[in-house]
């Protein structure tokens, strides 16, 4: 009796791990948002951001493709951030969501941009140029060069977050090669003493 009643207990608990084995491929496969929340709730940042991107793919939205772009940077997932955000930079409709998320006061609600006092745009072009430095991809530098306007400087700009990663990552020759591009550029007014102030900075650490 007694090995029966274990034994259908076994069962039982077989049966009940498999539903719940097929719950979660089938909300992981249907519903990633839910897998979103739950994994963001239990600190799972890595597989929250690899769910971010599933979602992405199931709607095709700006809005979610920038917020798999950022989990994914901050989750170190490197590769992730810098293929989906190139394809985010190339949308049509990157300027105008960048534009609305600074009417919001610098971010799109759920996402880290919310939390930040630079230009969106700004901010995702140096997340993208920083995971291509991270995975050794050579259009990093240019990347971020390309989020600058004519001799215009920004605070917090795509050349600033990527040259802090640099820095951060002791590059010191990245750095060299980063001042030296900033050698042809002109800003004036408001612009001027940021660049300068940063210029000055990033001479100084490469030459310590």
């Amino acid at each position: 009796m007694g090995k029966l009643i274990a034994k259908t207990a076994l069962i039982t608990l077989a049966c009940i791990l498999a539903l719940a084995l097929l719950l979660f491929g089938v909300f992981s496969l249907f519903f990633p948002s839910v897998m979103v929340s739950i994994t963001n709730g239990l600190g799972m940042d890595g597989a929250c951001a690899s769910y971010s991107v599933s979602v992405y793919k199931h709607t095709d939205d700006v809005n979610d493709l920038a917020i798999a772009v950022e989990r994914s940077y901050y989750a170190e997932r490197y590769g992730d951030a810098a293929e989906y955000g190139a394809i985010l930079l190339q949308r049509d409709d990157f300027s105008a969501y960048c534009a609305a998320c600074d009417q919001k006061n610098g971010g799109a609600p759920g996402t880290a941009a919310s939390r930040v006092k630079v230009e969106s745009s700004q901010y995702f072009v140096g997340i993208v140029a920083a995971s291509q430095y991270k995975t050794g991809i050579a259009a990093a530098m240019d990347t971020a060069f390309s989020a600058l306007g004519n001799n215009q400087f920004s605070e917090g700009n795509a050349v600033v977050f990527l040259a802090s990663v640099a820095m951060t990552s002791d590059d010191k020759e990245y750095c060299s090669d980063i001042l030296w591009r900033l050698s042809s550029l002109h800003p004036t007014g408001e612009d001027y003493d940021y660049f300068k102030t940063f210029s000055d900075s990033l001479a100084a650490y490469c030459a310590g």
